[in-house]
């Protein structure tokens, strides 16, 4: 594990999934061109990270609204 990986913020359980799908926070801000040693950037990959989670769970309810609807 990378030291820069000690500087990620708090993540939910759903934050941390999608984080460790990339390889760890320090490549999860590397796939998007941001440093893990700027404060900038860790705030602009946290603001990421929560729109994924918040794409996920509108397209878990959709999925589920679909569901019912059947």
């Amino acid at each position: 594990m990378p030291a820069t990986d000690a500087l990620a913020p708090p993540c939910t359980p759903a934050e941390r999934a999608i984080v460790k799908s990339y390889g760890g926070w320090t490549q999860f801000m590397h796939c998007f061109g941001l440093k893990p040693w700027e404060t900038d950037d860790i705030e602009e990959a946290k603001r990421i990270l929560v729109a994924f989670t918040q794409d996920d769970e509108e397209r878990m309810a959709s999925a589920q609204s679909d569901e019912e609807v059947r």
